[in-house]
C-alpha cells in the first residue's frame, strides 16, 4: 500500500471526495429514475464506495491513523 504520508494524504483526501460525488449520485438517480433502477444503481455505487474505504481508505487509515477523519473513527 502507499509509504508516503504526503501522497497517502492527497489520495485520502480524493477518495473521500469520490465517495461524496457517488453519494450526491444516488440522490439524484432517486430522483429522476424509476425505482427498481434506483436499487440497482445504489447497490452498484454502494459495492464501488465499499471498495473504495475497505480497499483504499481503511489501509491509508490503518498505516496513518492520523489521517483518518473522526467521523470514521465512531
Amino acid at each position: 500500500m502507499i509509504s508516503n504520508k504526503a501522497t497517502a494524504k492527497k489520495v485520502e483526501k480524493t477518495m473521500r471526495k469520490c465517495s461524496r460525488a457517488l453519494d450526491e449520485s444516488i440522490r439524484l438517480v432517486m430522483d429522476t429514475c424509476p425505482q427498481a433502477e434506483f436499487k440497482a444503481y445504489r447497490r452498484i455505487i454502494g459495492q464501488i464506495m465499499g471498495a473504495i474505504y475497505l480497499d483504499v481508505m481503511r489501509p491509508i487509515h490503518r498505516r496513518f491513523p492520523d489521517l483518518e477523519p473522526e467521523e470514521l473513527k465512531k
